[in-house]
């Protein structure tokens, strides 16, 4: 299956990769979910906690189990970042529903207008923090994280529309389901956005990798070709 130009078909790929690594590795998904669940209670927690989810799906994905040590240096290194991420998220909804309230009880428009530009950048920029937290797990530092994850969802609108769909999509089928949601959802979507981070970056290298391949490999030194030329002319 080819990658379509929108990136929905690796919408499609990453939620198929998603739901076979919660299949194939049913333990660790289930403790990692309900860890993040009691860990987020506190609530000021919740955006270390979340990048810890984050970090051990990735070492599920790539190790086959959960590597505590990879978690913890993860989060030694971006608690702070986490935590600032996580506040922004809250953020934006909190203004939408300010001035949603406001257009409601007011009939505003001013507070209207204001009410759907902070649903739009709520919607946004959870997209883009999702795939910070997969950044950051992976290692990149903050700014690389939110340019990156901004910069994939403005190329793909498509897709963001799709991956804030598909994850709510996901929490209402877990929420229908009642148990899924404490022992399923949370790993479940960090696998989500885990796949459609990875997918995206092998298909970045695999792009370069035949650019490269493409590329002339024997190019002449600066003045070579004219060099040879004449010689050529000069020796007949």
């Amino acid at each position: 299956m080819s990658e379509s130009a929108d990136g929905t078909v690796g919408v499609h790929r990453a939620l198929v990769a998603a739901v076979r690594t919660v299949f194939h590795h049913p333990v660790q998904m289930v403790v990692i979910s309900v860890a993040w669940m009691l860990a987020s209670i506190p609530l000021v927690t919740l955006g270390p906690a979340t990048l810890g989810v984050y970090s051990a799906v990735a070492s599920v994905r790539e190790q086959g189990h959960t590597d505590r040590d990879a978690v913890r240096e993860t989060l030694s290194d971006h608690w702070l970042d986490a935590l600032l991420f996580s506040g922004l998220l809250v953020a934006f909804p909190a203004l939408a529903v300010f001035y949603l309230g406001r257009f409601t009880a007011s009939g505003s428009a001013f507070a209207g207008v204001l009410g759907m530009v902070g649903f739009y950048l709520a919607y946004h920029a959870w997209v883009v923090f999702a795939l910070g937290f997969v950044a950051l797990a992976q290692g990149d530092d903050a700014f690389d994280a939110v340019t990156d994850g901004y910069r994939w969802s403005v190329e793909r609108p498509v897709a963001t529309v799709l991956v804030g769909v598909v994850t709510a999509t996901l929490f209402v089928v877990c929420l229908v389901l009642t148990v899924a949601l404490p022992l399923v959802f949370p790993a479940l979507v960090a696998a989500f956005h885990t796949e459609l981070a990875a997918q995206t970056r092998d298909r970045e290298e695999e792009t370069a990798d035949a650019a490269d391949s493409t590329a002339p490999t024997d190019r002449p030194v600066s003045g070579e070709s004219l060099r040879n030329d004449f010689s050529a002319t000069f020796r007949r």
